[in-house]
């Protein structure tokens, strides 16, 4: 009775403390959660938080068993769960390596524990995960997974799991991230890393970590000896970090992560040389020109050669149409399978099967422009998707695909993929539009370039309409769509089960009925397409009034941007611009008794901005609308002032003209 007492007091005490918006202290002992972690219901720093990480600890250690070195990853982390919707993080996946056919070199999970505590009639109860909740499978030819789901978790839950991963690879050390896309109250990263070995340290992120760096020593036990040896003793502390949440107009959210990357230099053991492994980005050029499955692809024939010589060369006029002709060819003769790739297969195979990666596309498409004179290389980079290049330490592992450069007769390059399929030269899905790309030539002659602010993106059209009485708008809409908006209509027409569908998409979309439809350039490999629409929209009316929107066809319906702040910066796919025109024939017996006031609105920088002008001239009422953006990337610090842009913008869009009848 007495302990029962005092457990109630306990609670009170703890909840009093939560109520006063105080943050509860880390706790980083595990198999006893104290009565503060267990009757928590709030995360005082965020409110909203479905759970809480408590705290993560990540080990790292080095040991030496039977003729190598291995790393011991130690992690144990405890979760609070605040919100019913928060149980999903008792479901857990912890991926390794382990090769398919190869294990010489592996990886290897043990010592998996998980348990759920709960407070229930004022007691503690502790449920302990069975192993017959925990699974292994194959990701990949080179990963599997662990998987398992804590038993006994709900709101009010405190979890606590822990595992210890044994790896071969001892020259590399695993990335670590402070932050997860819940709050985290204590995270730590204690890494001790023996004297032969050499890493470089990377830190990245807008959050402080509490960093050590001092010597220590070790012992290893090696063929029955024990050898003494210094070594490097590194620790990482956070807290109170904030939730990282993945968000839209982010290509990439681990690249905002709050991290630590530890690249290897070099390795010296002892009697033996210094072996260095920091790489310039001219090693890795010339690894590349040297790999059979990259550079050897870069050396090969062209496959297409009779296929070529059977074009019509003499009726070509520049450059561009010969790329053009050779990319429809090979088109023609290989499909996207829709996978990226850095290395390439056999071309014979790939012509074969007629399908193939965009490397594999793109390895042939070299070799047939090279066969026409037209120098082409190959530009590597990292997907915009999986993140940014580092600046700081070259590194092949982050180089996951290329697109094809090509040399114009004006010395400039324009460029082309083989996943292209609606778009044209210059015109490559967002997602390769990488800020730095690396154009790999032989003779140390390569070079970084620029992919965000490829081709030109534009929308361009004209509504010349009346409206009837009856509030009825009959017209006409010609649209020019130049760029990705010329790849984004044929994707949207291609991806459609019939034309039937695309129109009604079309119709449901704009709130029209469309009465007839024309498209010019859909079908060809070019950088435009021409739509002409003939339409009716019902406007709203009442005994004296239409209510009618004077754009008919609006840019931007509601503001992308609502919520209140935004820690993320905002990453735009692509520069663009919208232009457009509207005359609108008033009926007759009717006037304009309100009309949008015109407005131009931008940012103090310019790089995006919007203009709205309306006139009137007796019954024509036109509206002449352009958008441009500018910049791709807007800091956080810059979001209130997009998102107050972006507002007005839409606000704008929406505005009604009202006619009254005379």
């Amino acid at each position: 009775m007495k302990n029962t007492l005092l457990l109630l007091l306990f609670c009170f005490c703890s909840l009093q403390v939560l109520a006063d918006g105080q943050t509860i202290s880390p706790n980083l002992k595990f198999g006893k959660p104290t009565m503060e972690e267990l009757t928590m219901e709030t995360y005082s720093p965020d409110s909203s938080a479905t759970a809480v990480i408590l705290c993560d600890l990540t080990d790292v250690n080095y040991i030496f068993r039977v003729d190598r070195f291995k790393i011991i990853y130690s992690h144990k982390v405890k979760i609070k769960i605040l919100k019913p919707e928060g149980t999903s993080y008792a479901n857990v996946t912890i991926p390794y390596y382990e090769h398919k056919t190869d294990r010489s070199v592996k990886e290897l999970v043990t010592g998996l524990e998980a348990t759920a505590y709960n407070v229930e009639g004022g007691k503690i109860v502790r449920t302990k995960m069975k192993r017959d909740v925990v699974f292994r499978e194959r990701i990949n030819d080179y990963y599997m997974q662990v998987k398992f789901s804590i038993p006994q978790v709900k709101a009010g839950t405190v979890l606590e799991y822990e595992y210890m991963l044994e790896s071969d690879i001892y020259s590399s050390i695993h990335n670590w991230q402070a932050q997860s896309e819940i709050p985290t109250l204590y995270t730590e990263y204690d890494i001790v890393v023996p004297e032969y070995f050499r890493f470089n340290i990377d830190m990245r992120g807008s959050e402080t970590l509490k960093r050590l760096d001092e010597p220590t020593n070790l012992t290893f036990s090696i063929g029955g000896d024990l050898v003494p040896c210094s070594a490097r003793h590194l620790n990482f502390k956070g807290n109170q970090l904030p939730a990282l949440k993945d968000d839209s107009y982010v290509w990439y959210l681990d690249d905002y992560n709050t991290q630590v990357n530890l690249e290897l230099q070099g390795v010296q053991f002892p009697g033996a040389l210094y072996k260095t492994f920091t790489q310039t980005w001219g090693q890795i050029d010339k690894l590349l020109l040297e790999d059979t499955e990259f550079g050897g692809r870069l050396k090969m024939n062209n496959p297409l050669k009779e296929e070529m010589a059977a074009l019509p060369w003499d009726k070509m006029n520049s450059t561009m149409d010969k790329i053009a002709a050779i990319y429809i060819l090979l088109k023609n003769k290989v499909k996207w399978n829709g996978n990226y790739a850095l290395y390439g297969n056999s071309s014979r195979q790939i012509l074969k099967e007629g399908t193939g990666s965009n490397a594999d596309i793109n390895f042939i498409l070299i070799s047939m422009l090279k066969d026409a004179g037209i120098p082409a290389y190959p530009a590597v980079m990292s997907r915009r998707n999986l993140g940014m290049l580092p600046y700081a330490h070259p590194s092949l592992q982050k180089l996951n695909t290329f697109i094809v450069a090509i040399a114009n007769t004006d010395s400039t390059m324009v460029y082309l993929d083989g996943s292209v399929g609606d778009g044209y030269i210059n015109i490559i899905p967002p997602v390769l539009m990488a800020d730095r790309a690396r154009i790999i030539a032989p003779n140390g002659q390569s070079q970084w370039v620029g992919l965000a602010n490829l081709g030109r993106n534009q929308l361009r059209s004209s509504v010349r309409a009346s409206i009837s009485p009856e509030g009825v708008v009959t017209g006409t809409r010609e649209t020019v769509y130049m760029g990705q908006y010329a790849s984004n209509l044929r994707n949207k027409y291609r991806t459609a089960k019939d034309s039937t569908e695309f129109v009604n998409k079309l119709a449901s979309d704009e709130n029209i009925q469309v009465k007839a439809i024309s498209m010019k350039g859909r079908q060809l490999f070019s950088p435009e397409v021409r739509e002409t629409v003939e339409f009716e929209k019902q406007s709203t009316v009442n005994d004296e009034f239409i209510y009618v929107n004077p754009l008919v066809f609006l840019h931007v319906s509601e503001s992308t941007f609502k919520q209140a702040e935004r820690k993320l910066p905002v990453e735009f796919p692509y520069l663009d611009q919208v232009t457009l025109s509207v005359n609108l024939t008033i009926p007759e017996g009717y006037t304009v008794d309100e009309i949008p006031e015109s407005i131009k609105i931008g940012t103090n920088n310019g790089k995006v901005s919007c203009r709205y002008v309306v006139s009137q001239q007796n019954n024509l009422v036109s509206i002449r609308y352009t958008f441009q953006l500018n910049q791709l990337l807007f800091l956080h610090t810059d979001y209130p002032e997009l998102q107050k842009f972006w507002e007005v913008m839409a606000n704008k869009n929406n505005e009604m003209m009202v006619l009254k009848k005379q």
